[in-house]
């Protein structure tokens, strides 16, 4: 835990509600799972490493948990975000550039949803108008 520490510092993510996220990732993923380091690549979130169960395979970059909203501009198609609850789902719907993949894994509830996140309307130009 004192390892991720900067990683809760910088989410605000409930430290007391960890165990559950993790056990809630695992699940979802039907895979084991392993935290990296917070990666500025991916808006400092945490990365997850995954590897099919029992398999002595390697593992690969799988999700980032709670990345930047700011991050979202070239976020890669296929990588899922990982996030606690509805509030962090509103800040990636209202920052996405490009089509995002996030699971909304609620620790408080022990509920799992899997979303598709479209980019967010240009606010500078809006929405086509005809001339």
């Amino acid at each position: 835990m004192q390892r991720l520490a900067g990683f809760f510092q910088h989410t605000g993510f409930d430290l007391t509600a960890w165990d559950t996220f993790t056990q809630l990732v695992r699940s979802a993923s039907g895979k084991t799972i392993v935290y990296g380091e917070q990666s500025p690549r991916y808006g400092n979130g945490l990365l997850v490493h995954a590897r099919p169960r029992g398999t002595g395979g390697g593992y690969t970059l799988a999700a980032v948990v709670c990345p930047d909203p700011a991050a979202l501009t070239r976020w890669p198609e296929k990588l899922d975000i990982l996030v606690p609850d509805h509030t962090w789902l509103a800040r990636l719907r209202t920052a996405a550039r490009v089509p995002l993949r996030v699971a909304v894994l609620d620790p408080r509830t022990g509920r799992s949803t899997f979303e598709r996140v479209h980019p967010a309307l240009d606010t500078v130009t809006g929405p086509d108008r005809p001339g």
